[in-house]
């Protein structure tokens, strides 16, 4: 069978055991379930607090990562705050949807868990594994960004990486408060920088594939591929 590209996110939930768990459970379930049938995936649990997911869009990697914080962060109960840690890794996989996420065992969801036990040894939330060290910074300012949010950011970012495109009038209407309030939420939340982050890292991942089939065109390579 041969191999294809996706994107592995490996991860678990942040202080599960101060939160009202089923809620959270439900919150997260149903945000896995959206961003799988987006990017074209499937997830599962494991570890009561653990989930892994892979899509097939495998240049979605970092998009989903953020879009799946970001809705946990902006869903939080007033007296708690929702979050997740994120490992994410890209490779070729034999991987197909007709296949056990638990029988998977190709170098991304290798390396994805790998990422995963550093998070868990540090105070970071986001790691993108077999990244330089210029993409590794900018992962960490992304999760500090990330990691600042107020719930009232939080939510607002969410609706807007569910609808790309979507205008500050259609936001008002969705969350309920005037135009200007939406302008504010998305402007402390840095949303046109995270944009801009986020296309980033889609392109880099676009032109990493596409150096990959350049060189398959020129013949075999004794270099390693670089994910991310």
């Amino acid at each position: 069978m041969p191999k294809t590209r996706v994107v592995v996110l490996t991860g678990d939930l942040i202080d599960s055991q101060r939160s009202t768990t089923r809620a959270l459970y439900e919150q997260l379930d149903a945000r896995l379930e959206t961003l799988a049938t987006r990017y074209n995936g499937a997830w599962s649990r494991f570890r009561g607090d653990g989930f892994q997911m892979v899509l097939q869009q495998a240049d979605a990697g970092m998009d989903a990562a953020v879009a799946l914080r970001a809705n946990l962060i902006g869903s939080s109960p007033d007296d708690q705050r929702w979050d997740a840690r994120i490992a994410i890794a890209t490779g070729e996989s034999h991987w197909t949807p007709e296949h056990a996420l638990e029988d998977a065992n190709d170098a991304p969801f290798i390396a994805s868990g790998k990422a995963l036990d550093h998070l868990s040894d540090s105070d970071e939330h986001l790691l993108l594994a077999g990244s330089d060290d210029a993409q590794q910074l900018l992962v960490r300012y992304l999760d500090e960004m990330l990691n600042g949010w107020s719930t009232n950011s939080a939510e607002s970012v969410a609706l807007c990486l569910d609808e790309p495109g979507i205008t500050q009038a259609r936001l008002a209407t969705l969350l309920g408060i005037r135009q200007p309030s939406v302008h504010k939420r998305l402007q402390v939340a840095r949303w046109e920088l995270l944009n801009a982050t986020l296309t980033y890292f889609r392109r880099h991942c676009q032109d990493t594939l596409l150096n990959r089939d350049a060189g398959a065109d020129r013949g075999p390579s004794t270099e390693t591929e670089t994910q991310g």
